[in-house]
């Protein structure tokens, strides 16, 4: 049901789109075909679920320690959340805000699975104001209450 509705949608789209070239086709004389268009949007639809799916895949093999993931085995896992931090914010050339904020998320997880919550708060604090802030303070406070 859910692809059927997928489909119904990515033709919508199509149409969209179609009309959408349609009309600039009458003002610049070119001709457009509702089936090339739509036959686009469907391969880019499909490129999109594929790498999405390899992107699952991936994320599966990271859980399950098939991997030589940073969650798993990072250099860094067995400091303290202040012995992480301060290592990050001394090698700002690795760490650039991106890869920084990901790291803390990642070894926070890691002191949350070890039940070291305190760190794992120290570790999400790290990161900026917003959503992905929120959600991993809540995620230790549910994880403190089991």
């Amino acid at each position: 049901m859910g692809r059927l509705i997928l489909v119904v949608i990515m033709l919508i789209i199509s149409g969209i789109i179609f009309l959408v070239k349609a009309g600039i086709g009458k003002v610049t004389g070119k001709d457009v075909n509702f089936q090339d268009e739509s036959k686009k949007v469907m391969q880019s639809t499909a490129k999109g679920i594929n790498w999405m799916n390899e992107q699952w895949d991936r994320a599966k093999q990271n859980v399950s320690g098939n991997s030589n993931a940073t969650l798993i085995s990072g250099p860094y896992s067995d400091m303290s959340a202040l012995e992480i931090i301060a290592k990050v914010k001394s090698n700002p050339n690795k760490y650039d805000l991106a890869t920084a904020e990901a790291y803390y998320i990642e070894q926070a997880v890691v002191k949350m699975n070890k039940r070291q919550f305190d760190d794992a708060n120290k570790l999400v604090m790290q990161i900026q104001a917003g959503e992905a802030r929120d959600f991993m303070l809540k995620e230790i406070e549910q994880k403190r209450n089991v």
